[in-house]
């Protein structure tokens, strides 16, 4: 069993907890979030990472995407247009279009354009959300701000 803090993690529903303590299993199942409130103090065997803790989970084609009109929003027409012919959206994949969405949109915050990410792509891209084993460090963002850097990158940690 490990326990991981950062100085963000994202819940299982898209809430960014701030210094939260995730507990999982050697292969990367989470078992239980500790929301510290933002007050982390020191507990036996808890590994700190600076960054954002993800944990796994692809979106997966289920049915066919909703085509957007003009009219709708900027925001979805980016996402959907980043998906269009994919089967399977990844964690990785999730944060490049992350990454991009904040070009478009600067005064966005990642806990926004991840859910809205999250909310376009399982309303209407045909997509729905599979956990599957793994933990991700998202570094080089901008921890104050929670602004996607262009050297934001993540990595598989368990």
């Amino acid at each position: 069993m490990r326990k991981l803090a950062a100085n963000y993690l994202v819940s299982e529903s898209g809430i960014f907890l701030k210094n939260a303590i995730l507990v999982a299993d050697e292969d990367g199942t989470v078992l239980q979030v500790i929301d510290t409130q933002g007050d982390l103090r020191e507990i036996a065997q808890l590994t700190f990472h600076n960054g954002i803790l993800i944990w796994g989970y692809a979106f997966v084609k289920t049915k066919a995407q909703i085509p957007v009109s003009e009219s709708q929003q900027l925001i979805q027409s980016v996402i959907l247009r980043s998906v269009k012919g994919q089967n399977q959206v990844s964690v990785q994949n999730l944060i490049d279009m992350g990454k991009r969405v904040q070009v478009h949109f600067p005064e966005m915050k990642i806990p926004e354009i991840l859910n809205e990410l999250s909310e376009v792509l399982l309303s209407k891209g045909g997509f729905s959300n599979e956990k599957i084993p793994g933990i991700f460090l998202l570094t080089g963002t901008d921890l104050v701000g929670l602004h996607f850097t262009p050297t934001a990158r993540l990595k598989k940690i368990v």
